[in-house]
């Protein structure tokens, strides 16, 4: 009975409450922050340990595009009172961990298919909240970020050449 009514109430209401957030929506800020975090370290263990330029530069480029991303991400986050993770999911910490443990060829290898691989994912998730998403901020937000997320993806993919 009290869903009813509580259901009832919700769809009677003129305004609903700009903090509130539907689950793939909040699903995407939470895998988009986990993303970008992963991808500041990966970027910062790269540039430190390759022998590579190209890798270095990639790396660092990665450590300042995804700071900024997660800075871009905690606004639109808090202004939704999601809170995101100030730590790496187990899966992504575990693929640092990997990438950690390796310097010079094989670090470069690692860290090229590691890219190549959650740019194809990131691009993939900015399509389905770009174009499935409730909240018109965060479709927005995806929509604009996409050319970047390919650019950086078809760099990646040089990466390994």
């Amino acid at each position: 009975m009290t869903l009813l009514v509580a259901g009832a109430g919700c769809e009677s209401d003129e305004k609903t409450d700009p903090t509130l957030i539907g689950e793939l929506d909040k699903q995407f800020l939470l895998a988009a922050a986990d993303d970008a975090l992963f991808q500041v370290n990966a970027g910062q263990v790269a540039a430190a340990g390759t022998t590579q330029k190209n890798i270095q530069e990639y790396g660092e480029d990665m450590t300042t595009d995804h700071t900024q991303t997660g800075k871009e991400l905690q606004q639109l986050a808090t202004a939704r009172k999601v809170e995101l993770p100030t730590t790496l999911s187990n899966e992504r910490q575990q693929q640092l961990d990997s990438l950690s443990m390796l310097t010079g060829a094989g670090l470069d290898t690692l860290y090229a298919n590691q890219m190549v691989a959650i740019q194809e994912r990131v691009v993939h998730m900015m399509e389905i909240e770009g174009t499935s998403g409730k909240d018109p901020e965060l479709k927005q937000w995806a929509t604009s970020r996409l050319p970047v997320v390919r650019q950086f993806g078809e760099r990646a993919k040089g990466l390994r050449q």
